[in-house]
């Protein structure tokens, strides 16, 4: 089995109601905003997507919406690790049974001290071997603990049903490592950090998983666009200004990014306790990076929006 990974895919929070429920309708119109730009696709469930906070009921809810929502033309990639490997494979088949086009499955982090490369190994192949669409590796340390050899990658990579990696530690040397070491031309290294995405897909990525892909999805979209057209001065500018944005919302925990998509037409609220919320003052910074950013222009309402100029297709054929 194999994704078309070659792309901007967009890292989408979930979107919680006044009482603290999942807001479907509000998902639903944040999917629909998105359908309209150049995202190759969706990655829900993941770390933006607050995926420890959700119940297995919460987390199918989000996939059928989402899926329901979605175009026809995106790809839906959907996390789905869980503690062990047999909960982690039955949700990955769930979330087949849902719509899901490929499954994220995140390093096993619990039992962290004890587990080494060899129990990650017969992890992910346990899972790969009757997982019902393609697996990718997703590996966060900064929030998992857990770290993979190069070498451990590569011999994952071998196996004919995971096809890729989400690599959000933001280690460029060590993405360099892993291509050294890859033995297949089939495995799709996607880079979770807009502040390395134009050196990312210099060293060989195919695309990234961006959470401030959801708040810029126009101009993370043209940072690959110019790149792969030669206009590198043009993508290592909306690169600094992407990773700008990034530092203040993104980078900042999913409150952050959730204050700043209230800001630009779309839906975010508040994230679920114990998940920090900015405060105050905290949202007038990311007020000013936004206008700071000059990826975005204000109407009346005093809503901002992405300037046409920064649209994918002005990099097109």
């Amino acid at each position: 089995m194999s994704l078309n990974l070659n792309g901007i895919i967009a890292a989408l929070p979930t979107p919680f109601g006044f009482d603290g429920e999942i807001d479907h309708d509000k998902l639903r119109d944040n999917v629909q905003k998105w359908n309209q730009t150049d995202l190759l696709g969706y990655l829900i469930l993941g770390s933006t997507g607050e995926f420890p906070h959700l119940t297995t009921d919460e987390k199918l809810s989000v996939i059928e919406t989402v899926r329901g929502a979605m175009a026809m033309d995106k790809l839906l990639l959907v996390g789905t690790g869980e503690l062990s490997t047999r909960q982690t494979l039955d949700m990955t088949r769930r979330a087949h049974d849902y719509g899901a086009d490929g499954a994220v499955v995140i390093t096993p982090f619990y039992y962290k001290k004890v587990l080494f490369d060899e129990h990650h190994i017969a992890h992910f192949e346990r899972i790969a071997d009757s997982a019902p669409i393609p697996v990718l590796i997703y590996m966060i340390p900064q929030f998992a603990g857990v770290s993979l050899m190069p070498e451990t990658i590569a011999h994952l990579a071998e196996h004919p049903n995971i096809i890729g990696l989400k690599e959000s530690s933001g280690d460029l040397a060590a993405m360099k490592d892993l291509f050294r070491e890859l033995k297949t031309t089939d495995f799709n290294v996607l880079v979770g950090s807009p502040a390395i995405l134009h050196e990312a897909l210099e060293t060989g990525c195919s695309g990234a998983v961006l959470a401030v892909g959801c708040l810029a999805p126009n101009a993370s979209c043209a940072v690959r666009q110019a790149w792969h057209e030669g206009r590198y001065e043009d993508a290592k500018d909306l690169q600094s200004r992407l990773a700008k944005l990034a530092r203040v919302t993104a980078a900042n925990g999913v409150g952050h990014l959730k204050a700043a998509m209230d800001l630009v037409g779309l839906y975010g609220y508040l994230s679920r306790s114990p998940m920090p919320n900015p405060t105050d003052e905290e949202r007038k910074e990311i007020a000013a990076a936004i206008a700071e950013s000059e990826l975005f222009e204000q109407n009346e309402a005093g809503i901002w929006t992405e300037k046409t100029y920064y649209f994918v297709n002005e990099y097109a054929d």
